[in-house]
């Protein structure tokens, strides 16, 4: 009692008891700010792991994604990161076998995805030697891609069971780094309360002395409690003793690192949210990629099932404004004579498409390669694009084996995605018009006779057919001329099987001329030739065919050199009206018995069918 009756005693003893309580909330903040430092460094090390795995599958992806465009479409383009993504997948597999080498778990399932990569490295290097040696479409092996699917689900599978195992510890981890922080301010919250009232009790005792350090480590306290940053207690002789001071360099180093966990937290956070950004634009950019491909994928197959030209409209009508749903275009085709370029569809109402327009009036197909122009003055801009439009236009030719097919106008073109999606329609559009080419090839081949152009006999059995029930339901007349050229093996026998089919070719060519667009001229067969004129009457047809005849042997045919001819033709006339009793599926017997007579009776003439409502004639 001497002892604390004794003022000396008393502030020495408060001022003890004082600086060992902050000791000891230093030591205290101190050891919860380590540990909330550590907390959120394995925080950190969590979200590593998972970059790297979400790196590992994406490196695979877009690599397997290279090796298909390259197996379907035979462009090296699309291996251009092929040997990079595989490295960089070797390297982050490995890299990933080192971080998780703490969790026994993760290690095994690390060790597992290191071998089913390496497993998928050497299939898809085993598709390019293939590839290499039979060509990339034959390189496609089914054991091989199941194999391969199989194997990338197995890496997906380990991939998802790691990244959800590493969510989990990235929670709890996150949740005690959490905690320690909590700790750290109530720590704060409490002790220097505690202090401030452990004072204030001896504070009557020992106001001499000891007030004013008090009152001023107290005060630096509550305004960084309030959270000024820069409140520090002074460090000075007005302390007046020894203990004030370190008590207040104990408290500023607590403080400094505080402020110091409480930044390293901070940069931690901020950490975190940009690798959580840059996780959803990835995720993003892979699902618009995956949503391209299965709309791209969705316009091929319709466009190699399509059978004639207006399917082929049709499709590209329907599609072009899916695939490009925010900007507008057209899409150009040559015409069959390649001297103008026909509008074959449009979408999104571009500012500049017209009807038809001369190969020459385009910049990308003068120069065989795209043609863009992001803003007016900045390039040439094509006659055919010409107009006052703040907005990017491109021109990119349809080239299929060297051969310019066509051209895709689009306006506003800018997104990757976008130009992704051009890229991939343009293979499948001019493989589309390769097909329909060799179809209108395949088919003119088919029903057009090689020497004359004209109709085969097969043609003509097929339109007599349709022409036939078209009389019948319309009610109208039908006529079928039979013609042969007189004493055409003599011709033939006495100036050569060439100078045979020159004049073969120069009388389709005169029959063509005689009659209208829409009638059908056939080579019935050897120098024989028929045509079927709907809705031509008897008068009409008989006029035409004098025409003709007159035409005929009036001609004169220049072979090597030699004046062929005279030359005659005998013609058969049938011609069917409506209402009549016969069936008008007999045009072409009647005919040709009316074309037997006019050769019987001396050639060079005309003769009517002896149907009894043609009784006379045509001269």
């Amino acid at each position: 009692m001497r002892l604390l009756s004794s003022l000396g005693a008393r502030i020495y003893g408060a001022t003890a008891l004082s600086a060992a309580l902050a000791l000891l909330l230093g030591a205290l903040l101190l050891q919860a700010g380590n540990r909330s430092r550590d907390a959120f460094g394995w925080v950190a090390h969590t979200q590593t792991v998972i970059i790297s795995i979400n790196t590992l599958t994406s490196d695979l992806g877009e690599a397997e994604s290279g090796l298909r465009g390259y197996l379907m479409t035979g462009d090296r383009g699309y291996l251009s990161r092929f040997d990079g993504n595989l490295r960089e997948a070797e390297t982050v597999s490995a890299a990933l076998v080192t971080l998780v080498a703490d969790n026994p778990e993760q290690m095994r399932h690390a060790l597992s995805l290191q071998r089913f990569a390496q497993a998928k490295a050497q299939l898809m290097n085993g598709a390019i030697a293939r590839a290499r040696v039979l060509g990339p479409r034959q390189a496609a092996v089914p054991a091989e891609r199941d194999r391969a699917r199989r194997v990338m689900a197995r890496i997906m599978r380990e991939a998802e069971t790691m990244r959800q195992a590493e969510h989990r510890l990235m929670v709890l981890r996150t949740e005690e780094a959490n905690d320690h922080s909590r700790t750290l301010r109530l720590l704060l919250l409490l002790g220097c309360p505690v202090l401030v009232l452990l004072i204030g009790a001896v504070a009557w005792q020992v106001r001499t002395g000891m007030s004013d350090p008090l009152h001023q480590l107290l005060d630096a306290v509550t305004r960084f409690g309030e959270g000024d940053r820069n409140a520090r207690a002074l460090v000075d002789r007005r302390l007046g003793s020894r203990e004030f001071r370190r008590l207040a360099r104990a408290y500023n180093d607590t403080a400094e690192r505080l402020l110091a966990a409480m930044d390293q937290a901070q940069a931690v956070r901020a950490e975190l949210a940009d690798a959580n950004a840059e996780l959803r634009a990835r995720g993003e950019t892979l699902q618009a990629r995956q949503q391209s491909m299965e709309l791209l994928s969705g316009v091929a197959r319709r466009l190699h099932a399509v059978q004639d030209e207006t399917e082929l409209d049709e499709v590209l009508s329907c599609f072009l404004p899916k695939v490009f749903p925010d900007i507008a275009g057209a899409l150009y085709v040559h015409n069959h004579s390649r001297n103008m370029l026909v509008r074959r569809a449009s979408w999104g109402d571009p500012g500049a498409a017209p009807e038809t327009f001369a190969p020459n009036q385009c910049w990308a197909l003068r120069r065989g390669q795209a043609h863009a122009v992001d803003r007016p003055g900045s390039d040439m801009i094509c006659a055919h694009a010409a107009g006052d439009m703040p907005v990017e236009r491109l021109c990119e030719p349809i080239i299929a084996g060297g051969e310019v097919l066509g051209l895709i106008y689009v306006e506003g073109l800018a997104e990757d995605e976008q130009q992704f999606r051009l890229g991939v329609l343009m293979e499948n559009v001019a493989l589309a018009l390769v097909n329909d080419n060799l179809r209108s090839r395949l088919r003119e081949q088919s029903i057009r006779d090689p020497l004359t152009k004209l109709f085969n006999r097969r043609y003509l059995e097929e339109a007599l057919q349709l022409e036939t029930a078209r009389a019948e339901r319309n009610g109208t007349s039908l006529a079928v001329v039979m013609a042969d050229v007189d004493h055409f093996k003599r011709f033939n026998d006495g100036h050569g099987h060439d100078a045979g089919d020159t004049l073969l070719r120069a009388v389709a060519a005169q029959i063509q001329t005689h009659f209208r667009h829409g009638d059908i001229v056939c080579r019935y067969g050897g120098e024989e030739f028929t045509v079927i004129a709907p809705g031509a009457s008897r008068d009409l047809i008989c006029r035409r065919v004098a025409d003709l005849r007159r035409t005929i042997r009036d001609m004169t045919v220049d072979h090597a050199g030699q004046r062929l001819g005279p030359v005659t033709m005998s013609f058969g006339i049938d011609v069917w009206a409506p209402g009549s009793v016969r069936a008008p599926d007999t045009l072409v017997v009647s005919a040709d018995r009316a074309l037997f007579r006019a050769k019987r009776l001396g050639r060079d003439r005309i003769e009517l069918s002896t149907d009894p409502t043609q009784l006379h004639a045509a001269e």
